[in-house]
């Protein structure tokens, strides 16, 4: 075979192994991929050829850009993916060093907390403080938002589901469905997605004033005032994070709550509800007691029944006054004359929303038929004492305002005699929700009922239900003008009834004699009881909905965002939707040594080395730590004891990148990074305990220090969110001052900085000083894991040494040869290692006469290999080789082709493979079948003398996040 056809793209064979996209149009340079026929199979599946021929249009883009026979399709640029850039006359691109993303064009609203929405193009400079509804399949919980990310202009695709709900997103975009998540370009018509009809109210950001001063207060004990300036409650202003938590817990307080002796605040309630008020509670800095339970016995109407009450107290006294103060009275609401607060009418909607949904969870009634196919009227009572009813009045009145101004309809207030009480006379005030559909659909999805989860499950399956009706009326609406037109038009009866799936007496009638109004639902439409029997609404308030159309709509701008929940979804439109190296450790033990230990090993590993997405790493430090450690690497980590000096004598650039600049790493940035020094992270980060099975070059692995039946430990994951927000921040500042240069380039995702700029500059000693703490993070994994190694086999350190660390997504300054000319490029790995060999003087003493060790990992359930640095690589690939197996399928496609713990029982049970992990999810994403085959890969590498083969290990036991 001479060429390779891939659809848009040809590839001609430069011989065996290489294959050549040729220079075409604006491409600066050819562009090469390495692999054999069978990999190139699955190389051209995706976008990565399209990637790798769009690199080739960089400026300063030298001999070729290079796919490695592991590539696969990434963000801009092909993971696996090399290209050498001059230093001088070319730029830097954040894209073809590592970033991944998917999108959704900016007028998407995305559902963030305290049930408010925005379009997520308004969210590119607030993200940092907002947070976003997760749905967790369990819950729904709010998440800090750690990335933002503009893609220029894609194709995007609008779903539509049978309740008329639409999102649109680019054809990669995962959507929850009830098997998992699902991209866009594998959902059609009669699937099922998850969907939250609750939509919230739009944000808007709230005027500052003081709600609550000391001086409200001069009356209480000073020891209250100060503990409520310790919780951040004195001063109280209307823009606090608990101000927002104490809107919901008034709102429900003035329904089902109470005041008792001792300064005690009760709440009533089912426990699921109460544990929510409870955390609200927290969040103001109080502890709430335990939910009691008791049996209380009722007679109404000569009716004896037997009921369970639920209830929890708060018992601080200065958190009571605040409650009173706040408008929540003390004494018998009946006759306390309480109305709306003063300090309501400067409220934003949505925080009014926040009171009046915990209140309307307490008081109003839940959702239920009035006949078959309508609802009732939502409503709302007081009682009142006839001196206190225009206060109640009041309330109302105000209630019905604020509704009319997010465009919900009531009807007029009722007011009815009751039975006077022995010491009042008491008057009813009633407020009702029009019963309308579309009336009932706003107040539902804008509002709803907080703190009450039957209320608020029955209200999602009304808005499902009444979606349901309003289309299905719409349908015979349509199917009635047509009629009529076609009958005006001499077609006959009989041919307009065939035309249409509808009975015959809705056709006569619609041609004949008319309607005054809408069409009602058919017979056969189910009513409203019968449809919310068979409707499910999922633990986290989302219901599984079906999908009627999906339909390319365009090319538009597109966005993301990335929350720091392990979920890893947010609520789009109502949809759920959703930088590294390696190090291998060596040790004195043999594969008999750890057999028949392998899960209390494993168990060990899981408990002492942090993973999962979010925080908590091995070691919280201080700001300076932070500092020390991007400035300085592993040296930082040897001052601390974390590592020992062979250790730097075993690391790439001895652990530490000088070119390191920490000034350049934003505050966002190094907060993240602070929590999480020692910590494997999620998605492909993992450790892995394997034992040597193979030798090919036996006088290099004495070099290396490996024999067969070895246990080793491999330990793959990078800089965490600090790598991450560093690739973020350049990339918005890279998009707004070089749009000249983003313009000339095929794809905004290769968005680059011009060599010599500040930017670039800037980026270089960024991204060197997050080399530096992906390092760091590393080797406290490792000293964690040598702690386990030492108290369960007994190993001192000097008995687990470390073989070599390298990172993967990356781009340096590296001397090479272009066209016989020693040029400095700037050498861009995205998923690719460096692979030099012997005689480079960038190589540690250690490996300098024998060539760079080479670690390459492949999934659970396959081997993986240590290579050293070809004779090739320097003239083929700059200095590179493949950094894994390469992956086959999305995660997502992986979550619905395995099940984790299926995944988990077959290494067990098969391979003799332990693996734990934080869910069962990421075990499926990273089962063994979603890789490329790790043998061919590294056949390639070795027989294009790019990276020979060394050793081959296998699987003991692997953790993940």
């Amino acid at each position: 075979m001479t060429t390779y056809d891939a659809g848009d793209v040809t590839l001609e064979r430069v011989r065996e192994y290489v294959w050549e996209i040729p220079r075409e149009g604006d491409m600066r340079v050819p562009a090469r991929v390495l692999a054999s026929e069978s990999l190139l199979d699955e190389i051209s599946d995706d976008k990565t050829l399209e990637q790798l021929k769009n690199s080739t249009h960089l400026p300063g883009i030298q001999k070729y850009a290079v796919c490695m026979p592991d590539g696969h399709q990434g963000y801009g640029f092909p993971v696996g993916g090399v290209a050498g850039i001059d230093t001088e006359n070319g730029c830097i691109s954040p894209g073809a060093i590592g970033y991944d993303i998917n999108c959704l064009p900016g007028d998407t609203d995305v559902q963030l907390s305290h049930g408010r929405k925005l379009a997520i193009e308004d969210l590119r400079d607030r993200f940092e403080n907002e947070k976003a509804v997760v749905a967790t399949g369990d819950d729904l919980v709010d998440s800090e938002i750690r990335l933002f990310t503009e893609s220029g202009t894609k194709t995007v695709y609008e779903i539509e589901t049978a309740t008329g709900c639409t999102v649109e997103a680019t054809t990669d975009h995962p959507f929850q469905t009830p098997t998992g998540m699902v991209e866009v370009d594998n959902l059609e018509s009669g699937d099922t997605v998850d969907v939250r009809p609750f939509e919230g109210i739009e944000h808007e950001d709230p005027e500052e004033f003081t709600v609550l001063t000391a001086e409200d207060f001069a009356d209480e004990n000073p020891q209250a005032v100060r503990a409520l300036e310790k919780r951040g409650l004195l001063p109280l202003k209307s823009t606090d994070e608990k101000f927002n938590h104490l809107l919901k817990i008034i709102g429900y307080l003035l329904g089902d709550g109470a005041y008792a002796g001792n300064g005690q605040t009760w709440f009533y309630g089912e426990p699921g509800d109460l544990d929510r008020i409870r955390e609200d509670i927290r969040a103001l800095g109080f502890k709430p007691s335990k939910i009691y339970e008791r049996d209380r016995s009722h007679e109404i109407d000569g009716k004896s029944f037997e009921t369970t009450e639920y209830s929890f107290k708060a018992t601080a006294r200065s958190l009571r006054r605040v409650f009173v103060e706040l408008g929540v009275p003390e004494g018998p609401k009946v006759q306390s004359g309480f109305t709306t607060p003063g300090y309501f009418s400067r409220l934003t909607d949505w925080q009014k929303a926040l009171f009046y949904s915990a209140y309307f969870g307490a008081e109003m009634n839940a959702p239920a038929a009035q006949h078959d196919k309508n609802l009732y009227c939502p409503k709302v009572s007081q009682t009142r004492t006839k001196e206190t009813v225009a206060d109640g009045r009041t309330f109302f009145e105000d209630m019905s305002a604020f509704l009319d101004d997010i465009g919900i309809e009531t009807n007029s207030i009722e007011e009815f005699e009751t039975d006077s009480n022995r010491e009042h006379e008491t008057v009813r005030l009633r407020l009702g929700v029009k019963n309308n559909s579309e009336n009932l659909i706003r107040f539902f999805t804008q509002v709803g009922y907080r703190y009450h989860g039957e209320k608020q499950r029955k209200a999602m399956k009304s808005v499902q239900y009444l979606r349901t009706k309003e289309r299905e009326i719409s349908r015979r609406e349509r199917i009635a003008e047509e009629a009529k037109t076609l009958a005006d038009g001499g077609t006959a009866t009989s041919e307009i009834r065939s035309q249409f799936d509808i009975n015959d007496r809705f056709i006569e009638r619609s041609i004949w004699s008319g309607r005054s109004g809408r069409p009602r639902p058919g017979s056969e439409f189910p009513d409203y009881e019968e449809f919310c029997e068979e409707t499910t609404v999922n633990a986290d308030g989302t219901v599984p909905t079906e999908i009627v159309s999906v339909r390319e709509v365009g090319e538009k701008p597109v966005f993301d965002i990335g929350v720091s929940h392990d979920a890893h979804t947010f609520l789009a439109s109502g949809f759920v939707v959703s930088n590294c190296g390696v190090r291998m450790m060596k040790t004195d033990l043999v594969y008999d040594d750890v057999k028949g230990r392998e899960e209390e090993l494993v168990d060990a590993l899981f408990a002492n080395v942090p993973s999962g997405l979010g925080g908590g790493g091995v070691y919280e430090g201080s700001k300076d730590d932070v500092e020390a450690i991007l400035d300085r690497g592993v040296d930082w980590a040897l001052e601390h004891d974390f590592a020992v000096q062979s250790d730097l004598d075993h690391c790439e650039d001895e652990g530490r990148r000088p070119d390191a600049d920490p000034s350049k790493v934003s505050k966002k940035a190094k907060d993240r990074g602070k929590n999480q020094v020692g910590s494997l992270g999620s998605g492909n980060h993992f450790l892995e305990v394997q034992r040597v099975t193979d030798l090919y070059r036996e006088d290099v692995a004495d070099e290396f220090g490996l024999s067969e039946d070895q246990i080793v430990v491999l330990i793959h994951c990078g800089s965490r969110g600090l790598g991450h927000q560093v690739c973020t921040d350049y990339l918005r500042k890279i998009e707004q001052a070089h749009e000249g240069l983003l313009n000339q380039l095929p794809d905004r995702e290769l968005a680059a900085a011009p060599a010599g700029s500040q930017l670039a500059e800037d980026y270089y000693g960024a991204m060197c000083a997050a080399i530096n703490f992906a390092w760091v993070n590393r080797q406290l994994v490792m000293h964690q894991t040598r702690q386990v190694f030492e108290k369960l086999f007994g190993l001192e350190a000097d008995e687990m040494e470390l073989l070599y660390d390298v990172a993967h997504n990356i781009g340096k300054k590296e001397v090479h040869d272009v066209d016989g000319e020693e040029r400095e490029l700037y050498v861009h790995r995205k998923g690719a290692t460096r692979a030099f060999p012997a005689g480079r003087p960038e190589l540690p003493p250690a490996y300098r006469d024998v060539g760079q060790p080479i670690i390459i990992p492949g999934s659970m359930g396959a081997g993986s290999y240590v290579l050293r640095g070809g004779e090739n690589s320097l003239s083929e690939t700059f200095g590179s080789t493949a950094h894994g197996a390469g992956r086959l399928m999305s995660r997502t496609q992986a979550k619905q082709e395995f099940w984790g713990g299926d995944v988990q029982d077959d290494l067990r049970e098969q391979e003799h493979i332990y693996v734990k992990a934080q869910s069962g999810a990421t075990v499926a994403e990273e089962a063994p079948g979603v890789y490329k085959d790790v043998d061919e890969v590294v056949r390639v590498s070795d027989a294009l003398g790019i990276g020979d083969r060394v050793a081959r290990t296998f699987p003991v036991c692997n953790i993940k996040g």
